[in-house]
């Protein structure tokens, strides 16, 4: 109902399973674990096992979707640990970068900002409706060119040559607003879809009465 609603295919997903214990949910869990070691390597300079393992993360962030819907097993615990893994993760490695490598401080600000808001509306939706929103284009969009310039900034740094990690930045920052307008609408819609509903319905049974 809803995605007919808002005409987005992304809105959300019924879940398969309830249970926590799925693989999907493990490969997300270890995501989160596999951090620690990755940013400790990069602050001891160990770079390239760094990389590996940032590697590993970035790959298991499909893994534990395939995994998820390959077995049927997409739950309400999925949903909501998948995003956090990859925030975790990003969250950790940026704040390195900041104090390590001069990443700009403001678009962590502003990346906290955006994904506070949505959280936010988002629990307020789950209160209201018992639906946890999926994601979208601009979203995924997102994450992916924040993730090219973050491994480019991180070679930057590392090789000491120029690769436009800037560049990828500034369209990821572009694409970041974009996503958080995205989802304010988008959950906004899902909040107020059946009370407008109402007031339409409403209006009409008064306006078949008039006649």
């Amino acid at each position: 109902m809803f995605e007919d609603a808002i005409k987005d295919k992304f809105v959300t997903r019924e879940a398969d399973t309830q249970s926590f214990w799925t693989l999907a949910n493990m490969v997300s869990l270890l995501r989160i674990l596999l951090t620690v070691p990755a940013v400790w390597l990069f602050v001891l300079d160990r770079w390239v096992w760094g990389m590996v393992i940032l590697g590993i993360c970035v790959f298991s962030d499909w893994v534990d979707g395939f995994l998820a819907r390959k077995r049927h097993a997409v739950s309400w615990y999925g949903k909501v640990l998948d995003p956090f893994a990859d925030k975790v993760v990003a969250l950790a490695m940026l704040l390195l970068m900041v104090i390590k490598m001069d990443f700009p401080l403001w678009f962590i600000i502003a990346m906290t900002l955006r994904d506070a808001s949505i959280f936010t509306i988002g629990l307020l939706l789950y209160r209201k409706r018992t639906v946890v929103g999926g994601a979208n284009v601009s979203g995924k969009i997102f994450i992916f060119l924040l993730t090219l310039a973050g491994v480019l900034w991180l070679l930057e740094y590392y090789l000491n040559v120029e690769l436009f990690a800037r560049f990828i930045l500034g369209a990821a920052a572009l694409m970041m607003f974009v996503s958080w307008g995205v989802y304010l609408v988008h959950n906004y819609k899902m909040l107020t879809y059946r009370k407008a509903e109402r007031e339409t319905g409403s209006s009409e049974e008064q306006n078949t009465k008039a006649s």
